[in-house]
């Protein structure tokens, strides 16, 4: 990575050097070639270590899963499986996508990223405020309610082995989704930067138009910034699909390891409310339900820009006054069509859309699926034989004042 990060960016592109997410040195680095080689020596380590956990944790004749019964024992293992796929597509798709990822940054440098280093303190946090509210939101509220959790809930030997084991995974699947929405949260800033100068551009042929004054050549200077304007959408264009092409697979695989979490979890606490089992670490789902939305809130935020950026661009007048020029005219259509075949569609490997529209569904396949299950959990024998009970008494009591009806 050439160019200039600013002190807080650099901070967390480091963080997730450490965790193996990120395989390229930073600016500053010195020798460049080593450090990218132990970068994916490291994510190669953390890779077959974390492998080996799950391995143990599954094969083990410890406590890790739980013994109490078969249902609990599958859902401990299931969400073991899934970590374990997220992390292999993780790892790996960091290993192998390191050509993508220095694309997006090279981009993000050439469009301007460089100038953020020079900026203050505040205007950085200004600019990634949104990936930084979700990344530390989800830190204390996962904390908060570890440390709330253990006051009134027993650590068995069991929970003290599987949270020991499964906690690190799911962070590092968070800390994933969080990478996906910096990187969107620098797509999103040249889309709104090119946006506000298109509403510019804009308000100059507005103000031409209404008011006669300009300057000789005021069209070709419009057509001109009209060009730049369109080779800067191709590069950001050119960004999403370095983003697209150095995230794709984890995506599907955070994703599905998040919502799969979230359902089992959810199984789980309806099989021990039912059966009056004392655990209420069900709780700590509580951060995952907010990942998801999170990530889709980035990626919604992206899209969103470029419908705001075609108005502006058909806000431009070119057919009144000094602003009268066919050549223009014909510049607005050419940039129109790149809108339209350069969209930015964020999605996960061609399957889905990655906006709110993904929520409802996600959420109501939640529901119907929790609920399907819920109705279709086993009945234990002492609280079966109390329900028979009640059914025929209130059988044996409809039929006799059915039959009885009339008589005294």
């Amino acid at each position: 990575m050439s160019g200039r990060l600013g002190r807080v960016l650099q901070f967390h592109l480091r963080l997730y050097q450490v965790l193996g997410f990120h395989g390229l040195p930073l600016p500053g680095d010195g020798n460049p070639a080593r450090t990218r080689r132990r970068l994916i020596a490291w994510s190669l380590f953390v890779l077959i270590s974390l492998s080996i956990l799950v391995l143990v944790c599954l094969f083990s004749g410890d406590e890790f899963l739980y013994r109490g019964d078969m249902f609990g024992c599958a859902n401990d293992a299931l969400k073991y499986v899934f970590a374990e796929l997220a992390m292999l597509a993780i790892y790996l798709e960091t290993l192998s996508s390191q050509r993508h990822l220095a694309n997006f940054w090279c981009l993000h440098f050439k469009l301007g990223g460089h100038k953020v280093g020079l900026v203050s303190l505040r205007s950085e946090f200004q600019q990634i405020r949104r990936y930084l509210i979700f990344l530390y939101a989800a830190i204390c509220a996962e904390v908060a309610i570890h440390l709330v959790l253990w006051q009134f809930q027993a650590l068995t030997h069991h929970m003290l082995l599987f949270w020991s084991t499964y906690e690190p995974l799911v962070w590092l699947t968070y800390l994933r989704n969080l990478q996906f929405v910096l990187h969107l949260e620098m797509l999103r800033e040249h889309l709104n930067a090119l946006e506000r100068e298109m509403g510019l551009l804009a308000e100059y042929s507005r103000f031409a138009s209404e008011t006669g004054r300009s300057f000789p050549g005021f069209e070709s200077f419009l057509r001109r910034r009209l060009l730049q304007k369109q080779r800067i959408y191709s590069q950001v264009y050119d960004m999403l699909k370095c983003f697209q092409g150095a995230f794709n697979f984890s995506i599907l695989a955070v994703l599905l390891t998040i919502n799969i979490r979230i359902a089992v979890d959810c199984y789980f606490m309806y099989y021990t409310i039912y059966n009056n089992v004392p655990n209420n670490d069900y709780f700590l789902i509580v951060p995952a339900l907010f990942e998801i939305p999170a990530f889709i809130y980035a990626s919604q935020s992206c899209m969103v820009v470029v419908p705001r950026i075609a108005h502006q661009l058909h806000n431009i007048v070119t057919d009144s006054g000094c602003c009268s020029c066919p050549d223009l005219s014909l510049q607005i259509q050419n940039f129109s069509l790149q809108l339209l075949h350069q969209p930015v569609r964020i999605d996960c490997l061609g399957l889905t859309i990655l906006d709110f529209s993904l929520l409802t569904r996600v959420g109501g396949h939640n529901s119907s699926s929790d609920g399907f299950t819920f109705n279709h959990y086993p009945i234990p024998d002492g609280l079966l034989r109390g329900h028979l009970h009640d059914l025929h008494h209130s059988v044996y009591t409809e039929v006799r004042q059915h039959l009885y009806v009339g008589h005294p």
